[in-house]
């Protein structure tokens, strides 16, 4: 499936590159040759008058700098696919050695949920802290150098976790500073990708965040195949010693590969010509008045009446023009009533993902026809792939062409109604799986659908605008596990389930209200 949506993300950019082929540069604006000691001259009716633009033509040598955008795409899908492990957690707690299952080391009477099911919120609250601080590192340090920064810091705390004695040290190495490395480094292709391709945001999201999705269907196998090679099952809730044994060993080979993704993303991300130099085109322009937009590098600016037609212009019914948006400043944006009605809608339909994401496999291993822990990791795998990964690269090019308003109010009837059935899926390995594919499907559109749709509500303000707004996702992450465990105690995971599904019509409904 990574094969597969490869060529996708390859077709689509390429196929808006060819849009952005140089058309041949006027012969009337320059003349063909000119002696040596002259300076070009324009004709008459190229001379600056009022009532005309400036608008750009593309010139020949933009074509290949479009394969650099292209490159800092894929290069964000290797970052996502580090930052993306933190999603095989669900899988990786049932091989946690009993001394770092709970905060004491010690299996309570009764067994129970684990301690440790705390490590995914944490690490999600920690990507949540991060991530105002990575459109700040890059502005100062360059794209480069802050996703360099993110991804040695993830690739570290994976490291220095093998080596923790107790799940509080634990905590802070795999959770806390994995995840303030995710933060940082989170948005970076984001921006990159969005200055190369600025009406494509939702395809280079969608595209950039399937690696977030795709990662733990290789990591789910890869973690499988290192610390359970011979595929044994628990007994009485433990696996042998042997598992517990690989613990260390698996922990120092992922930070490895991590580091290895990370970099090797980090160094793809390389902004266009126009925003890293920040100076004119070397081609001879006709020099803009101050109220005309600069043409980017590769392009030279051309003449066109500004009302050639001699109609008036068209007034929105639909708000201000992005101009004027991206002019007003990022805490009255995060202030505003439709930044709050956001922010509520990723608490009330993230919730159910995440907390499918987290725990589908500790509550398989408590049904009596899904207790197989190589059954329940190609689950994982199954809805890695199939779910969070497909539902990112689906939902987010979705909105670039449906808008964003239906297809999340068809999102979130869907998870309602997956949630609603769980319980009663579970009963069967098939259906068990299918539902599970679908709430993660569900999860991958909610985190591709919302950074697109930010940057296009605030627009220049976007990037920053998002940090905040992903203080929901946060928020979902920790209620998850308080709201199950009280539920849990109420009414078992019948009564979780539906109260689960009713958030996700919660979120339908504030949808309605866009």
């Amino acid at each position: 499936m990574v094969a597969a949506n490869g060529p996708l993300l390859l077709l689509a950019l390429v196929a808006h590159a060819e849009c952005l082929k140089p058309a041949e540069a006027p012969r009337s604006a320059v003349r063909r040759s000119i002696k040596p000691g002259l300076t070009p001259e324009l004709k008459p009716s190229l001379v600056p008058r009022s009532g005309h633009d400036l608008v750009a033509v593309k010139t020949e040598g933009s074509e290949s700098s479009v394969a650099v955008g292209v490159l800092a795409v894929l290069g964000g899908v290797l970052i996502h696919l580090a930052c993306g492990s933190m999603y095989t957690w669900g899988n990786l707690i049932s091989y946690v050695p009993p001394r770092l299952k709970y905060w004491d080391g010690v299996l309570p009477e009764g067994g129970g949920m684990p301690d440790a099911s705390i490590v995914l919120p944490i690490i999600i609250c920690a990507q949540m802290s991060g991530m105002p601080l990575g459109p700040l590192l890059e502005g100062r340090l360059g794209a480069q150098l802050t996703a360099v920064l993110g991804g040695a810091m993830m690739s570290a705390g994976v490291f220095f976790a093998s080596y923790a004695a107790s799940l509080k040290a634990f905590v802070w190495s795999y959770a806390v500073l994995f995840g303030l490395g995710v933060g940082i480094t989170y948005q970076v292709p984001f921006i990159v990708g969005a200055r190369w391709f600025p009406d494509k945001k939702g395809l280079v999201t969608g595209a950039i965040i399937t690696g977030m999705g795709a990662s733990a269907f290789l990591f789910n196998i890869l973690d499988t195949k290192m610390v359970n090679p011979l595929g044994l099952n628990t007994e009485g809730g433990l696996f042998p010693e042997a598992v517990y044994a690989r613990w260390p060993g698996m922990l120092r080979t992922l930070g490895c590969v991590y580091a290895i993704l990370a970099l090797t993303g980090a160094l793809l991300q390389r902004n266009p010509p126009s925003y890293v130099a920040g100076r004119a085109s070397p081609t001879p322009t006709i020099k803009a008045s101050p109220a005309s937009p600069s043409a980017p590098p590769g392009w030279s600016t051309a003449m066109r009446p500004a009302n050639p037609f001699g109609k008036k212009a068209a007034v929105s019914s639909k708000g201000p023009p992005a101009s004027a948006a991206s002019s007003s400043s990022v805490i009255s944006d995060v202030l505003s009533p439709r930044f709050f009605v956001m922010w509520l809608m990723i608490i009330c339909s993230a919730v159910a993902g995440l907390n499918t994401a987290g725990t589908y496999k500790t509550f398989g291993a408590t049904q009596p026809a899904l207790n197989s822990d190589a059954y329940l990791s190609l689950v994982g795998s199954l809805s890695a792939i199939l779910g969070n990964a497909a539902g990112r690269f689906f939902w987010g090019p979705l909105t670039d062409v449906a808008g964003f308003k239906r297809p999340f109010m068809v999102l979130t009837l869907m998870q309602s109604a997956v949630m609603l059935c769980y319980a009663r899926l579970a009963q069967n390995r098939v259906t068990f799986a299918v539902a599970t594919v679908l709430m993660l499907f569900g999860m991958g559109g909610n985190f591709a659908m919302f950074p697109a749709q930010t940057m296009r509500v605030f627009g220049a303000n976007g990037a920053k605008v998002y940090s905040f707004m992903f203080t929901g996702f946060g928020s979902a992450a920790l209620l998850g596990p308080v709201l199950a465990n009280f539920l849990r105690s109420k009414g078992g995971f019948e009564l979780l389930f539906t109260t689960l599904g009713g958030l996700s019509l919660v979120s339908c409904g504030l949808a309605a209200t866009l």
